[in-house]
């Protein structure tokens, strides 16, 4: 009996261990790929339809584009570094009707935003189908995870008043916000980010794979959009510049000029235009419930965005190794 368990044990071993050693993933079958990417951006913040960690206005869909060079270091197993160029935008009076009385806040805070995005990205890729051989033999269709760390650059911009009377040259162009400090408070537009997200990768030739990913990227600021906590007061800001865009909601037009009823709304609410003096005697003016102190934005929960879209990955030849002379 102990013979035959013997002989059934060194079968099953060596149906289990040969295909394993004969497939072992060598340094020969490691390659490198490089390739670009169309993606479409998603903005999830303070200035979309609703209070939600989810909510996104799909209007607002923008352009990404990117470039990327992969290396495989095992069967499973690759790394990526990337370079992304998007923008994401979002809008307040776009988003928001001023008949849902859930929207009235939105639409009475009037704040709008514009952000391009330059992002630079180290990601690891584990593949949930394995190859063990050559890229030739590689899969025609692989699911795959990918996580890493992304440092970015952003500038939020948004249009200067329909009316600024102290410098007319500038109504209804686009001013950076963050020299502002629109709320008080400096950030930095230098960010790091947490990219993480799926991918589907399908063989189209031997050298050709086009994938599809979708990707989200957590944040750790909150003023991706300028908005992040408490109107501050007027008297402390930097010019009538920063006091016009920081309180945005007495302005008759929207960010693009169309034509806000917002004293309908305040009506509706049984709010007023209210006013501020500070100590020198400047007046400043804001909807009743929008003065200093009250809430702007949701400081509790960050900014972030969804990259979405198609890549097209091109597997570079071996080089040429020259013999070692012994």
């Amino acid at each position: 009996m102990r013979k035959y368990i013997l002989l059934l044990s060194l079968i099953l071993t060596a149906c289990f261990v040969s295909p394993v050693f004969g497939q072992r993933f060598t340094k020969s079958k490691r390659y490198y790929s490089i390739g670009g990417s169309l993606n479409a951006m998603n903005y999830f913040g303070d200035i979309t339809p609703a209070e939600s960690f989810t909510s996104a206005d799909i209007r607002f869909t923008r352009w990404n584009l990117g470039a990327h060079y992969m290396r495989r270091y095992g069967p499973r197993f690759s790394g990526r570094v990337a370079f992304n160029y998007g923008r994401v935008q979002g809008d307040d009076f776009a988003s928001q009707d001023p008949g849902d009385k859930n929207a009235r806040f939105r639409y009475l805070r009037n704040a709008s935003f514009r952000n391009d995005i330059y992002e630079l990205s180290v990601t690891g890729m584990w593949d949930l189908i394995e190859n063990r051989n050559t890229f030739l033999r590689r899969p025609d269709f692989v699911p795959y995870l990918f996580a890493g760390v992304a440092g970015f650059y952003h500038n939020p911009r948004a249009r200067a008043p329909q009316d600024f009377p102290e410098n007319p040259s500038i109504q209804g162009k686009m001013v950076s916000l963050q020299p502002l400090q629109t709320e008080g408070r400096s950030y930095s537009r230098l960010q790091v980010a947490i990219p993480a997200g799926v991918g589907f990768r399908y063989k189209i030739s031997p050298r050709f794979d086009v994938s599809f990913e979708i990707g989200y990227r957590y944040l750790f600021t909150d003023y991706l959009d300028d908005v992040s906590s408490n109107y501050p007061d007027p008297a402390a800001l930097k010019s009538n510049l920063a006091r016009a865009m920081s309180n945005r909601t007495l302005e008759p037009t929207s960010a693009r000029g169309e034509a806000r009823d917002y004293k309908r709304v305040l009506i509706d609410l049984g709010y007023d235009e209210g006013a501020y003096v500070d100590g020198a005697g400047n007046t400043y003016f804001a909807a009743q419930g929008y003065e200093a102190g009250e809430k702007r934005g949701s400081p509790n929960e960050k900014d972030w965005y969804l990259v979405t879209g198609f890549h097209l990955n091109y597997i570079l030849y071996k080089g040429v190794r020259c013999p070692k002379f012994r």
